[in-house]
This record gives structure tokens, sequence and C-alpha cells, in this order.
């Protein structure tokens, strides 16, 4: 027969048989998690180790420019106010008394008699401009007329 004092000392063990059971869950718990910190610590060092050598050690690559692609540099527009200076340069002029009278579509007649003169004086003599003649500038929007009928069928 099992008297009270047996079965005090087994239920005793047993809960302590617990105790220790969750102690040692608790402890490999936080060993996990010291783990995953060691590891995370260990990636930070290795992300800045990476990054100092990368700050230290870059050196851009030199780009040479074209001819064209340097020209483009000089005389692109990177600002509004370059955009304003930029636009009283303008040379072309159109003639006011023209109206092509077509629905829909702004078609503006070139000022060749003025604009011609003008441009040809500030030009340097290395370049010719010429200005497309007024029927070829008109055959040029039929075409596109045409054109935008034909993709819109």
């Amino acid at each position: 027969m099992i008297h009270v004092s047996d079965l005090l000392i087994i239920l005793v063990s047993l809960g302590l048989l617990n105790i220790s059971i969750v102690i040692l869950f608790m402890i490999n718990k936080k060993e996990k998690n010291m783990n995953t910190l060691n590891k995370a610590k260990k990636g930070i060092v290795d992300l800045e180790s990476i990054t100092k050598n990368i700050e230290r050690d870059y050196k851009p690559a030199n780009v040479e420019l074209t001819s064209y692609e340097q020209e483009q540099e000089q005389n692109a527009i990177i600002s509004y106010e370059e955009l304003l200076k930029k636009k009283d340069n303008s040379h072309v002029t159109y003639d006011a008394d023209y109206d092509a009278g077509i629905e829909g579509i702004s078609v503006k007649k070139i000022d060749t008699d003025n604009a011609s003169n003008k441009k040809e004086q500030e030009v340097p003599n290395e370049f010719h401009i010429s200005l497309m003649n007024y029927e070829k500038e008109e055959a040029f929007l039929k075409a596109l007329r045409q054109l935008q009928e034909n993709l819109a069928r």
C-alpha cells in the first residue's frame, strides 16, 4: 500500500521534474535568441566593413564624351532660368497674317524673309541654315494628316 509520505515524495519529484524541464526550455530559447543576435551583429559588422571598403576604394570611372555629346552638354537647358534666357534667342518668326483654317491643327507659316536675314547674321560661317519652303511644309503636313487617318482606321 502507498502511504501519504510516498505519495508526497512522488508529487514533489514530479514537480521538480516539471520545473527543471521548463527551465531547460527557457535556457534553450534564450540561447537561440542570443545566437540570432550574435549573427545579426556579425552581419552588421560585415556590412560596416564592406561599406567602409567601398567608400575607401571607390573611384568613379572617367566618361569620355563624343563631340556630339559634348555639344549636347553645352547646349542643354538644366534650369528654368536658363530656359527663360534661351527663349529670347529663338530666331524663328511666323507670318501673323497667315491662317490655314484647318480644324484642330494649328499651322503657322514661317516668315522666311525676316528669319533668314536675322539667322545668317548671327550664325558663324561654318553652318548654313536653310528653311523649308512653304510648299514642302504643306506637303509634309498633308502626309502627316494622311498617316493619322490611316492609323485611325
